[in-house]
C-alpha cells in the first residue's frame, strides 16, 4: 500500500506539473479574472513547487507518510482545475473547453 501511496504522490505531481507548463507555454488557462489570472498562476507555481519539495524531502528521509501529501495536493488540484474551467468568473466565462480560453 506504501508503493501505491507513492505513485500516487507522483501522478498528482506530474499533473501539477503538467498544468503549470501547459498554461505557461502552451496556451493561456484562463481563470476569468483577466490580469488577475497571474494570482492563480502564482498559486498554482507555489502548490507545484512546496509538493515537489516536500516529495524530494521524505525521499531523502526514507519515509512513509505519502498519504497527507496525496490528499492536500488532489484537492488542491481537483480546485485549481474548477477555477479554470466550470468556476471561471466573468471575465472569460467557461466555453466548455478544458483549460483553454479563445
Amino acid at each position: 500500500m506504501k508503493r501505491f501511496w507513492k505513485i500516487a504522490n507522483w501522478i498528482i505531481l506530474g499533473v501539477q506539473g503538467t498544468i503549470c507548463l501547459l498554461g505557461t507555454f502552451y496556451k493561456h488557462i484562463a481563470f476569468g479574472w483577466g490580469l488577475g489570472d497571474l494570482l492563480w498562476y502564482g498559486i498554482m507555481y507555489i502548490l507545484f513547487i512546496t509538493q515537489l519539495i516536500l516529495t524530494i524531502r521524505k525521499l531523502k528521509q526514507n519515509s512513509q507518510g505519502y498519504l497527507p501529501l496525496v490528499l492536500i495536493f488532489t484537492i488542491t488540484t481537483i480546485f485549481i482545475c474548477l477555477r479554470a474551467t466550470i468556476w471561471r468568473g466573468v471575465e472569460y466565462r467557461w466555453n466548455g473547453e478544458l483549460f483553454y480560453n479563445h
